[in-house]
């Protein structure tokens, strides 16, 4: 199987669609995932987007005002996320009926997990693009074991982000996206997957003038880690390695922090993820902004973008 693809590469092929269908940011709440002080099983809110991406114009519904097979009843794929997310979509039905297994409210290992099983419920596809649907399924009984209709889709991306799974910022998202094969080609091709830490406002000695150098203001840090291949929850390892390193800092500079930070975070995942390594590392990218530096603006921001084995010296 082909190794992920950065997200922005993967945006990058579908190019412009004709046609869009998105829901975003719907709300509930789910047990199982890791929570800001690391716990599993705890309850807590999730929000979920989701923006399918069609490789036709919709036509047939625009012209009949109806909604048709040529698009995506937005309705209809909310409540596909939420029984989803609920244990009632497909395949969670379907392990129900292997002996032995019984309901759980704590149905998700990870925030991967939550979005894999939606994405398998909606596409009845696994974690690595490849059909549930055995070789003697039939190509319409295929599509009604998933909700989308592959064959009609150029692009789809999901993200499912816990806003309250951070001590200091804004949640954490995870994002996977894929691109769907031409030519009647139902299996992605180009994929990929990416988690995001938002806005986590540290404290952090940084700055050239004299009045910084006395005392420490808020700078806010966003973390995205792309080609995420890692089945358990580490972002709340990740998060506590950057504020470490922040708040730690005596730097004049943000583009000095946001190495030291890089290096920091390329260490920590080639020391504890070694079994997960893609073959040239993880691509990072580290945002860093200052609230108050410039007085008119509302921040000034430094970004830096890298691959984790670059920094590291290439092991």
């Amino acid at each position: 199987m082909a190794d992920l693809e950065p997200n922005w590469r993967v945006r990058f092929l579908a190019g412009q669609p004709p046609a869009k269908v998105r829901v975003r940011n719907l709300q509930t709440s789910i047990e199982g995932p890791s929570d800001a002080w690391n716990r599993k099983g705890k309850q807590q809110p999730i929000s979920v987007s989701a923006s399918v991406m069609l490789k036709e114009a919709f036509d047939t519904s625009s012209s009949a005002d109806r909604v048709a097979g040529d698009t995506v009843h937005y309705g209809l794929l909310s409540k596909a996320i939420l029984a989803s997310l609920e244990g009632k979509g497909p395949q969670h039905l379907a392990n129900m009926e292997k002996p032995g297994d019984a309901a759980s409210t704590n149905r998700f290992s990870s925030l991967r997990d939550v979005v894999n099983t939606i994405w398998e419920d909606l596409t009845n596809q696994d974690a690595n693009g490849k059909s549930k649907a055995t070789d003697d399924d039939e190509e319409e009984e295929q599509q009604v074991k998933s909700f989308l209709k592959v064959s009609t889709i150029r692009c789809f991306e999901l993200t499912a982000h816990l806003p309250k799974a951070s001590l200091l910022g804004g949640g954490v998202s995870l994002t996977r996206i894929a691109l769907f094969g031409r030519d009647g080609e139902s299996r992605p091709q180009p994929r990929g997957m990416s988690l995001k830490i938002h806005d986590l406002r540290v404290p952090t000695l940084i700055g050239v003038n004299g009045n910084e150098r006395k005392a420490k203001q808020v700078v806010v840090a966003t973390i995205e880690i792309d080609k995420f291949n890692i089945d358990e929850d580490v972002f709340t390892m990740i998060e506590a390695e950057t504020v470490e390193v922040m708040s730690s800092s005596s730097f004049e500079t943000l583009e000095a922090l946001a190495n030291t930070l890089a290096f920091r975070l390329a260490s920590y995942l080639h020391s504890s993820q070694a079994g997960s390594m893609n073959r040239k590392g993880w691509p990072i990218k580290i945002a860093l902004e200052k609230p108050i530096a410039v007085v008119l603006a509302d921040a000034a921001c430094v970004q830096l973008s890298v691959i984790s084995s670059e920094v590291l010296g290439g092991i």
